[in-house]
């Protein structure tokens, strides 16, 4: 079956040189597609595995270890008794292209291999005393919606381009792309032939290009801007300099050009600087378009709150300590998968009892691994924790707590609730000091979006490989007058499926009581603490 000629793509301009320039030089390290869904990542990457007769490899998100790696011939090994290598998908992408949708969500093992391996071009499988080199040189192109998880920022590096990915918003070019798609599908080669003598074209000129890598000429000029690039974008590593100039080589072979120009880096900088970049250069404005009426209103409301600071609170460290669940603290510090466990066949376990009784029977193998546990603050700063000054007692809670499971296995992520909105200030981490200081200078005021602050644990709880999590909110109750209980209630169940398990810790104080933090404890089956004032 003939795949879509990658020159009758319509759009995506930047993510199709992206992948040309790694295929003219392949050490660039791959591309990383941020963006949005359905906007022909596969299609655009099958066909360009096909314009250049290489493999191409999708990567399930579901793979296990042996799918991904390989595995031991089991049949061969008993039968024969010859050590045969199923080769995995690492081995089979070996000179092309390896693909992974929602490579957010890809566990931090498997990740690493993928990473290590595209840097390496092999990978080393184990098994059961069998070890082998395999070659596995490919391009890894990732891609993901950051909405549904991020990537962690030492991991986002490993990758050597990255790309934005947006749905086509012009008419004419929406038509066009519907229009080639039924032609193609209609008759794929009658479509493909009308575009055949671009497709030579293209990969003759790849093909040239990258003949003429080598010879590209470089200043040191240009050596220079890449690297005061880095600086001003407050770049960590040298990983960008040198990105910066092998990308700008490739660059200018396919332009068949032979010396590289600062023209040529400004070119293809966002390439590299998107995903590394860790503030705008000085002096310029990231460019922007024009804001809607509705933009307008939002930015001078906005102006309007930073007229007018919000009080510093100090924390105040409470007699009494918040707890987790009791579960969750005495979980012992190592755990046997059971569901989903990263296992593989025990080979010579299996082998032995197929000997000794003239049965087969797999025996598989359990990897006892360390818990991963995390706790997620919601923590509510609105205007109504700020009077009797509340909000210096939850801070000095929440400050007490971390401090008192610093030493354990624990990381923390903090969500703070202020001005109707939710704003993740930490996540994941077991940097006790760098979370304390986001405590201590917390936004006040406002009102309660506690709805909001349930949609953005759920995307703190996608993509990161945590064994065990507890969610702890600590709020008055006295949330937005619109919400409704059973819209919380709906909200946590849709949103924290993944959370193990939740502690409410209710700041009410006051002669007359609401008792919503209790009575979403009770309908929630929360572990219900009140905070000492």
């Amino acid at each position: 079956m003939n795949n879509f000629p990658f020159t009758a793509i319509i759009g995506q301009e930047s993510f199709k040189l992206a992948l040309i320039l790694n295929i003219i030089d392949p050490t660039l390290g791959g591309v990383l597609a941020v963006g949005d869904k359905g906007t022909g990542k596969t299609t655009l990457i099958r066909s360009l595995s096909d314009l250049m007769q290489k493999p191409f490899v999708n990567l399930p998100i579901g793979a296990s270890e042996d799918r991904v790696l390989g595995h031991i011939n089991l049949e061969k090994l008993i039968n024969d008794k010859k050590e045969e290598v199923q080769s995995g998908l690492l081995s089979q992408a070996h000179q092309g292209f390896l693909y992974i949708d929602e490579i957010n969500l890809l566990n931090d093992y498997l990740m690493d291999v993928l990473l290590d391996a595209s840097a390496t071009g092999c990978y080393h499988l184990e098994r059961e005393g069998v070890s082998r080199k395999l070659d596995s040189r490919f391009c890894l192109i990732g891609s993901m919606n950051p909405e549904e998880g991020d990537l962690r920022p030492q991991l986002k590096d490993r990758f050597g381009l990255s790309v934005e990915v947006k749905t086509p918003t012009s008419l004419e070019e929406r038509v066009q792309i519907v229009q080639n798609r039924l032609a193609f599908d209609d008759n794929p080669r009658t479509f493909s032939e009308g575009f055949d003598k671009k497709q030579k074209q293209l990969f003759a000129q790849i093909l040239t290009a990258q003949e003429k890598l080598s010879g590209i000429e470089l200043e040191s000029d240009v050596m220079e801007y890449c690297s005061q690039l880095s600086l001003e974008h407050a770049v960590e590593g040298v990983r960008a300099d040198i990105l910066l100039i092998k990308t700008a080589r490739a660059y200018v072979a396919f332009q068949k050009r032979e010396k590289v120009t600062k023209d040529d880096v400004k070119a293809i900088q966002e390439f590299v600087l998107l995903h590394r970049k860790n503030q705008n250069p000085p002096n310029q404005e990231p460019p922007q378009t024009p804001p809607s009426p509705e933009e307008q209103k939002k930015e001078q409301q906005e102006t309007l709150k930073e007229e007018t600071p919000p009080a510093q609170f100090e924390s105040v460290i409470p007699d009494e300590s918040l707890t987790l669940n009791q579960s969750f603290k005495e979980s012992s510090k190592q755990v046997i998968h059971q569901n989903g466990m990263k296992s593989s066949i025990d080979t010579r376990k299996t082998v032995g009892q197929y000997l000794a009784t003239d049965n087969l029977e797999v025996i598989k193998k359990s990897k006892v691994e360390p818990t991963k546990k995390q706790v997620i603050f919601i923590l509510d700063s609105s205007g109504s924790m700020i009077k009797g000054h509340v909000i210096t007692y939850a801070k000095g809670a929440v400050q007490k707590m971390i401090e008192k499971y610093k030493s354990s296995d624990v990381q923390f992520s903090l969500i703070s609730l202020y001005q109707n909105e939710a704003e993740i200030l930490v996540q994941e981490t077991s940097n006790v000091a760098f979370t304390i200081e986001k405590i201590n200078h917390l936004k006040t005021g406002g009102k309660t979006n506690i709805l909001a602050a349930l949609k953005k644990t759920k995307r703190m709880l996608v993509g990161f490989d945590i064994s065990e999590t507890e969610l702890v909110i600590i709020s008055d109750g006295h949330f937005c007058a619109e919400t409704a209980l059973e819209d919380i209630i709906s909200s946590y169940q849709f949103h924290c499926r993944k959370v193990d398990h939740l502690t409410l810790v209710d700041a009410e104080s006051g002669v007359v009581r609401l008792g919503i933090m209790k009575e979403l404890s009770n309908r929630l089956r929360g572990n219900y603490q009140k905070l000492s004032i």
